[in-house]
């Protein structure tokens, strides 16, 4: 295994704890506010999860699902953004 794949899995590795300690966040709360910034950064973990793992396969193609997991991402944000913005909260 040479450096840049051990420096990759490392990172992969950081990122998917980092991303397991929000999905706890978004479960539990405690208020919607809470949970939109924790979803949002869900999103930005899968993204950057995708991407590294695009870069370690050398795979063009994963950048189309990168690219479709953030616009769904982002558009979950407002759609979160607009619930609280009409008083869900």
């Amino acid at each position: 295994m040479t450096l840049f794949e051990l420096l990759m899995t490392g990172l992969m590795v950081l990122t998917a704890l980092s991303m397991a300690l929000t999905v706890i966040r978004l479960l539990i709360g405690p208020s919607i506010p809470d949970r939109a910034l924790a979803f949002d950064l869900v999103m930005v973990h899968a993204v950057a999860l995708m991407g590294l793992y695009a870069v370690v396969v050398d795979q063009d193609l994963l950048v189309d699902a990168i690219l479709v997991v953030a616009v769904l991402g982002f558009l979950g944000t407002v759609a979160l953004a607009r619930y609280i913005e009409k008083g869900g909260n």
